[in-house]
């Protein structure tokens, strides 16, 4: 089966089903593999090129030329399979710092270990408690953003960032107290 490529380009750019169709099974099976290089994990690669299709469909953005169209998918996918290798490393930063934290404080390594996780566990469970402007605020600190990348990534004031940290983190560590406290006796 031959693809009429203008005619695609310009259902796409009209926003119709069947071209959007013709588009996800000329591109996808690709862009997954070539994402893939990138992330070396095929779910989130899927994920990703998902995303950026659905990104395009609700933009109000026309293409050119198929070119143009074709470009700019790969650069799309390219950029969010880095950004999703540049949160990944940095959670396992944050992870392993925590980690270390913890080990420090105790000598016997499997009880550390134990200790770690479940830490881990009961932060990412309170985290999710937060109400969803101050989960958003933490979740993105914790992925490395700094105070005024993330007010300008939800559109808030640096204020409004730090007086959110400032009560999330007070609200973590009340939860918290009690749970590091039980392993330290």
């Amino acid at each position: 089966m031959s693809i009429d490529f203008e005619a695609l380009l310009e259902g796409v750019n009209r926003k119709e089903m069947r071209a959007w169709e013709e588009l996800y099974a000329a591109y996808y099976a690709v862009l997954c593999s070539y994402v893939n290089g990138i992330t070396r994990d095929r779910d989130q690669a899927q994920d990703i090129v998902q995303d950026v299709l659905v990104a395009v469909w609700k933009s109000s953005r026309c293409f050119a030329d198929m070119k143009e169209l074709t470009s700019y998918l790969y650069k799309a996918c390219y950029n969010n399979a880095l950004i999703h290798n540049r949160n990944v490393r940095l959670r396992k930063e944050i992870e392993q710092k925590i980690v270390l934290e913890i080990e420090e404080e105790f000598s016997d390594e499997m009880f550390a270990v134990t200790v770690r996780d479940e830490l881990l566990r009961q932060l990412y469970y309170y985290i999710k408690e937060l109400p969803k402007g101050a989960r958003e605020i933490i979740e993105l600190s914790v992925q490395g953003l700094s105070g005024p990348e993330i007010a300008k990534k939800l559109g808030v004031t640096i204020h409004t960032v730090k007086t959110q940290k400032n009560r999330s983190f007070k609200y973590l560590r009340e939860k918290l107290k009690d749970s590091v406290l039980l392993f330290l006796i």
